[in-house]
């Protein structure tokens, strides 16, 4: 699920979302006691669910409700709002403009941000260096090696750029200060970020006064927000704790897993081997599932591009078109993507950067069998 730490390499999207060090508790906790004084208050919602209720703006009324979602004492939530600081560089990077309003979108220029040889030889160092973990990871979890590795080096280059920013001033500033006032839904999502950093910093899973990542709050070698590390992060070497930052194996781990629980299904491609009619725009409904059977794209004019036997994506509506345009040249590129694809969008949400993450699985994949390894292509 992930906002990215902006870099030379790599590009901020900040239309989000999406994904620990352990911490040490700043006062004695008493989790019964506050569980049960909150009972009356506590609705029947659980999981995202409650984490994407409404928490306010007045801080009073955020600490709380913090306290009641999670169980937490309310002098332990303000303490540590109490410690978090504006910071007006996050507020600036939240907001990328072109001089003259919105940045045009250009597919050919964003992927070659990505798919470039600084990521495919670190991809393969990185895959050699892990390979046992890759594989472990995918036969747990069907999830082809190569996409794990290509969201690792499309987010933070194999660890080279995870971001500087301290989470909890990031968070509170985006929560509380967000640049765009329009948007108040928002300030909302990092207000909730912010509760669930609280959260993990009370669980002492993380030290959310030390803790470092992305502009958006977003942490470790996958970028993930504080709520993606509640429910879909990993103890992947079995050492007792959480660390994305520095444990490969967690973030190996945590990225397929997150995968999974966002309808990645094995054995199937990211996009099925389709040929669309000529004018293939009226297919695109811009959503993030897939909303078209394999007779739908038929009876509109799609036929199959090639041989292959794996034919998992034909049945049910399992298939989106999804658009890649060049607002520059006046040109897109169109594709049928599976819900394999539509998976990658829950980690960003967006096409191109899904499209990335597959185009960069692919080349580190043939790299792999160009070195002589049967690797699963995405």
């Amino acid at each position: 699920m992930m906002l990215k730490t902006r870099t030379p390499l790599l590009i901020a999207l900040s239309s989000l979302l999406l994904t620990a060090c352990a911490g040490a508790p700043v006062e004695q906790k008493n989790k019964t006691a506050i569980n049960n004084a909150n009972t009356s208050t506590q609705s029947a919602k659980t999981g995202w669910q409650l984490e994407n209720s409404p928490l306010s703006a007045n801080r009073e009324q955020f600490v709380k409700q913090v306290s009641q979602r999670y169980g937490i004492p309310e002098t332990y939530v303000q303490n540590l709002l109490n410690n978090a600081q504006y910071n007006e560089r996050v507020a600036r990077l939240i907001m990328p403009q072109g001089p003259k309003g919105r940045i045009k979108r250009v597919w050919p220029s964003y992927r070659a941000r990505f798919v470039e040889p600084v990521r495919l030889q670190q991809g393969t160092e990185f895959w050699e260096a892990n390979r046992s973990a890759l594989a472990r990871a995918e036969s747990q979890y069907g999830v082809p090696a190569a996409v794990i590795a290509s969201i690792i080096g499309v987010e933070t280059v194999y660890g080279r750029y995870m971001g500087s920013f301290r989470m909890l001033d990031a968070l509170y500033t985006l929560g509380f200060n967000h640049p765009d006032a329009s948007r108040p839904e928002k300030s909302q999502m990092f207000r909730n970020q912010l509760a669930a950093l609280i959260n993990l910093d009370y669980q002492g899973k993380l030290n959310a006064l030390h803790e470092e990542g992305s502009f958006a709050g977003a942490t470790g070698l996958p970028q993930f927000m504080p709520i993606s590390i509640l429910h879909y992060a990993i103890d992947g070497d079995k050492n007792g704790k959480i660390d994305l930052r520095n444990s490969t194996e967690d973030a190996i781990m945590s990225v397929a897993n997150f995968l999974v629980k966002h309808g990645w299904q094995k054995n199937t491609p990211i996009f099925a081997p389709v040929r669309l009619p000529a004018n293939p725009a009226a297919l695109v409904d811009g959503g993030l599932e897939p909303y078209l059977s394999w007779e739908q794209l038929q009876s509109s004019g799609a036929t199959l591009s090639n041989n292959s036997n794996n034919s998992n994506w034909k049945s049910g509506k399992q298939l989106g078109v999804i658009n890649l345009p060049d607002e520059i040249r006046g040109q897109t590129e169109y594709r049928t993507a599976t819900p394999n694809f539509f998976a990658i969008t829950k980690y960003n949400r967006s096409y191109f950067y899904a499209t990335a993450v597959a185009d960069l699985a692919q080349a580190l994949a043939q790299k792999q069998r160009s070195n002589g390894y049967n690797v699963i292509f995405p």
